[in-house]
């Protein structure tokens, strides 16, 4: 059976790699999962197969030049779809815009060639809904923005802030309204965490995405002050 890259190149060859240069391009999607594959795909391996990879990486081979192309499972493309593809891949309005539409495409040509199960389609399905990857752009566009603020407010921070009072994780937008954002708490039976920020930022946010942030509570308000990636 082909090796899962040897699969890729078949069907960015059947189904057309787009221009090469450009990174909204198949071709620029495919290699960028490839790199999700080659970097966290092996932590699913059972010890069988991991033994193998250990054997074959230690002389050179990754992930997706070792296995064929049954490794490729329904999680890994939903990966894909959500953090990988904003954190590791460029970093352009038409790759975001990309990874859904080929990523569908590779769910529909894995599964005509017998790559993939039923199942696996309809885990696949579940995994990512009915639109893959329509909220990559813009997760991007409001990251931008939430950084953008916070580079304007500065950092006026007290020396001391009692743990309670501050966070640096990932959380959850509970809920969005004008010119405010609902955290989920981190832990069971806190207050949910309530931002106040500009309407023009709270309106490019939706709720179920998920953002990291560093938080403090400075006289009872919470205040942002670092913000990284968001994803759906």
């Amino acid at each position: 059976m082909q090796t899962i890259r040897e699969a890729l190149r078949q069907f960015l060859k059947e189904t057309g790699p787009g221009n090469p240069g450009s990174t909204a391009s198949p071709s620029a999607v495919i290699q960028v999962f490839e790199s999700y594959l080659d970097g966290w795909a092996h932590e699913d391996l059972n010890p069988f197969e991991r033994q193998r990879f250990e054997r074959e990486y230690s002389d050179g081979r990754r992930f997706c030049d070792i296995f064929d192309v049954s490794h490729i499972k329904p999680h890994h493309m939903s990966a894909m779809l959500g953090h990988h593809a904003i954190r590791h891949g460029p970093s352009t309005r038409g790759f975001l815009k990309a990874v859904g539409p080929v990523m569908r495409k590779l769910a529909q040509w894995l599964t005509e060639q017998g790559f993939w199960t039923a199942e696996d389609r309809r885990w696949y399905g579940e995994l990512v809904g009915d639109n893959p990857g329509r909220d990559l752009s813009a997760c991007e566009q409001f990251a931008g923005l939430l950084q953008e603020y916070v580079a304007c407010q500065g950092r006026e921070v007290p020396d001391e802030v009692p743990d309670e009072n501050y966070y640096d994780d990932q959380f959850t937008i509970a809920d969005v309204e004008p010119g405010k954002l609902q955290l989920d708490a981190l832990t069971d039976g806190d207050e949910p965490i309530v931002l106040h920020l500009p309407k023009s930022v709270t309106s490019k946010a939706k709720a179920c995405w998920s953002v990291t942030l560093e938080l403090a509570r400075i006289r009872g308000r919470w205040r942002v002050l670092g913000a990284g990636g968001v994803y759906p």
